[in-house]
């Protein structure tokens, strides 16, 4: 009765696990879920293990679960009993890894999928009676119960069949497609682009307002603050330029905290201090680096301490989030330059030049679409001491800004378009997002893949995705440099009969955003084949270092 039990189990793990790969196969299918959190967990980073969706790990472990009990019945006492153990092991080793999964759910997703707790439950209950098996066995050696128990596995088979089909049917034409992109903002939501005590720098009765919503571990962010750090210098006089927090909760585990830590920072007055040392320590964020990072920028360490325990800043994050998904945010970095938006990381003359000829149109007389903080914020500037950007007290004379009526207001109106639709004629296309986790991922290798892969007889083209500056500082011998930024412009030239390796510095997390597996990702989405794409994860760093240690 226990094997018969231990079947059904693993055969409804098997029909959780299939229905849940039918869904991650393609994000845009429905899904019925109990409660909510599905969707998140589908689109979060930890939905793919290497490009594989977690799923294809739970139809083989069940698979092999329900062999092994079927095995035990079938073969030789010798046998049954390496059967029975091996099975113990293998529904040991699924509790465990169902354990790590939910306190991802729990504790860095912060959603739960019915579906996963389904199959973690399935899965305790199957190490349960493993384990009860092993130490109180019941021996099935005559032919008669062999038989017998062999007509109860098929009889629960084929019930499981009967109604295991229709229900995926009912399953796979119901349920919810994940939600679609908010709607583009209209002039109800403008007061959402700057709070009254949004951070601000530069001059605050300037007419053109910059606002960037960035994330902290977003390795595009990284890239794009040392521009917009440029442009704020250049621009001084003549914009203010205001940040806004959008973690990508879902996707990297790290933002929403060095978010709260930024505005505990803003509390003492250090807002624009602590961007420039979070993105400047970006590889490393941890709690002793943030520790750290807050001594460097002359943080009282105690009140830090306290602020960042008592999450007093989360409320502030979450607000800022929730207006940019309101204006239409869903990558970062997404930058509102009057009434163009872009969701993309301009160079230094592509951002002068959407200023400038947003500055020109002021000057001809066409209206801004941007809301002007009312009456004047206090203002703090980077290396600026003792200022803070909040005023709470202005928010009740905020008023909503008029729509523009302007022909500015077109394809780029601020009001009349979500980020993503303003990059008619500028295509730099590489942002941070959740629902790149979804996608289709290159596979990463590492140095003794590399190395493997050189020695063979087709050599793979190695492409460093840095900045031409970094590239220029040193690389891995005969890699070719195509910046990442430059990817979805450039990708035709590269080789569709060849494996291509791209790689970085080798400093970063190496997560979903970063540089090399994005590169990789436009590949994939023009028709490479899967196996010539590749991410070298240790990057140059880690090259340097293996060449070191084969000299010694």
């Amino acid at each position: 009765m226990r094997k018969t039990i231990s079947l059904l189990l693993a055969l409804i793990g098997l029909f959780d696990s299939l229905y849940l790969l039918w869904t991650y196969t393609s994000p845009s299918r429905p899904m019925v879920c109990l409660g909510t959190g599905c969707d998140a967990v589908r689109a979060s980073v930890y939905s793919h293990f290497h490009g594989v969706p977690m799923p294809v790990f739970g139809v083989a472990g069940y698979v092999l679960i329900a062999l092994l009990i079927i095995a035990e019945s079938l073969v030789s006492p010798a046998l049954a009993l390496e059967a029975r153990y091996a099975l113990a092991g293998v529904t040991t080793f699924g509790f465990l890894f169902s354990v790590y999964l939910e306190y991802l759910q729990g504790f860095v997703i912060h959603a739960f999928c019915a579906w996963c707790v389904t199959s973690g439950l399935t899965m305790t209950a199957l190490c349960a009676l493993a384990i009860y098996d092993v130490l109180h066995p019941v021996a099935v050696d005559d032919p008669p119960a062999q038989l017998s128990q062999v007509r109860s596995y098929f009889t629960v088979s084929v019930l499981a069949l009967l109604i295991g089909v229709p229900a995926f049917y009912q399953l796979s034409t119901h349920g919810e497609a994940p939600p679609p992109p908010p709607p583009a903002p209209t002039e109800t939501t403008a007061n959402k682009l700057v709070r009254p005590d949004s951070h601000v720098t530069g001059n605050p009765q300037a007419a053109l307002t910059v606002v960037e919503f960035g994330d902290f571990e977003c390795p595009v962010c990284g890239r794009e603050e040392e521009v917009a750090r440029q442009i704020r210098a250049k621009y001084a006089n003549q914009i203010r330029f205001v940040f806004r927090q959008f973690p990508l909760i879902h996707t990297h585990p790290f933002a929403e905290r060095m978010a709260e830590a930024s505005e505990c920072a803003a509390e003492q007055g250090k807002f624009w201090e602590a961007v420039d040392k979070i993105y400047e320590h970006q590889s490393d964020l941890t709690e002793e680096a943030l520790k750290r990072d807050a001594a460097e920028i002359g943080l009282d360490s105690g009140k830090f301490g306290q602020c960042m325990a008592s999450g007093a800043t989360a409320a502030r994050v979450e607000r800022d989030r929730q207006d940019g998904l309101a204006l239409g945010v869903n990558a970062t970095p997404t930058i509102f330059i009057g009434h163009q938006v872009i969701s993309a990381s301009p160079d230094l003359d592509e951002f002068s030049r959407l200023i400038d000829q947003e500055l020109a149109g002021q000057v001809s007389g066409i209206p801004r679409d941007t809301p002007p903080i009312p009456e004047t914020p206090p203002i703090t500037t980077p290396g600026e001491k003792g200022t803070q950007s909040h005023n709470k007290a202005a928010s009740a004379t905020q008023k909503p800004a008029p729509a523009s009526s302007g022909p500015a207001s077109s394809s780029f109106g601020l009001l009349g378009s979500s980020p993503g639709g303003a990059l008619s004629g500028f295509q730099s296309g590489i942002t941070c997002s959740d629902a790149d986790a979804a996608k289709k991922q290159p596979t990463l290798i590492h140095t003794p893949e590399l190395r493997e892969l050189l020695a063979g007889n087709s050599k793979p083209l190695l492409v460093d995705v840095r900045l031409a500056k970094e590239y220029a500082t040193g690389k891995i011998p005969g890699a070719i440099n195509i910046p990442v930024d430059d990817m979805p412009k450039r990708f035709g030239t590269l080789p569709k009969g060849r494996v291509i390796v791209f790689y970085e510095g080798g400093k970063s997390s190496g997560d979903v955003c970063a540089s090399g597996r994005a590169a990789g990702r436009v590949l994939l989405e023009h028709g490479y084949a899967f196996d010539q794409v590749k991410v070298y994860q240790d990057g140059l760093a880690g090259w340097e270092k293996s060449a070191l240690d084969a000299g010694k």
